[in-house]
């Protein structure tokens, strides 16, 4: 799964989220490393709407403030499914380095 995918549901994991709000919170959660500039975030989001993994928020159930004008995500059933499989990956894919790593020191 691309970075970006996987920063934009971990920041709808928590609730749903407009652009800028998403940009923050995957600059946050990666430390930085994943910047989404607004091209990149908007054609992600396209993405995983194509994907059926988020949903544009229907505008009578969004969060009250704001410009109005912005559009708020969230993750769908599948989405959080994918969002889950995807950890579990990571999870095993870290195991096995570290077992590989700690295995290499003890060859060294």
């Amino acid at each position: 799964m691309k970075a970006n995918w996987f920063c934009i549901l971990l920041a709808l994991a928590a609730g749903p989220r407009h652009g800028s709000a998403i940009q923050e919170d995957a600059r946050t959660l990666s430390d930085g490393a994943v910047r989404l500039w607004p091209a990149t975030l908007y054609g992600s989001l396209e993405e995983l709407l194509g994907f059926g993994w988020i949903e544009e928020v229907p505008e009578h159930e969004r969060p009250t403030g704001g410009t109005g004008r912005e559009r708020f995500y969230r993750l769908t059933l599948l989405g959080r499914g994918t969002l889950e499989a995807e950890c579990a990956r990571l999870e095993s894919l870290a195991r096995t380095a570290r077992a590989r790593l700690a295995l290499a020191e003890g060859l060294a």
